[in-house]
């Protein structure tokens, strides 16, 4: 029985750090998700890109139009 009794420290020792690296790892992830703003590149990147396609549209058409109105 004096064999089970002195294991007890060593099992609350193993407890200890299993909670300690649980919350460590948590902390961790929430840092990390935290810190990626990948979003929001993608989502200027994407804003960006029909603005730039109507901008080139229109710079496209004014020629044509110009060229139209000349004919006339």
């Amino acid at each position: 029985m004096s064999n089970q009794n002195d294991n007890q420290p060593v099992v609350w020792a193993v407890l200890v750090a299993v909670i300690i690296l649980a919350v460590g790892l948590a902390v961790g992830f929430g840092i990390a998700k935290s810190k990626k703003p990948a979003a929001a590149p993608a989502a200027a990147a994407a804003v960006a890109a029909p603005a730039e396609a109507a901008s080139e549209a229109a710079s496209a058409a004014a020629p044509a139009a110009s060229e139209a109105s000349a004919a006339k």
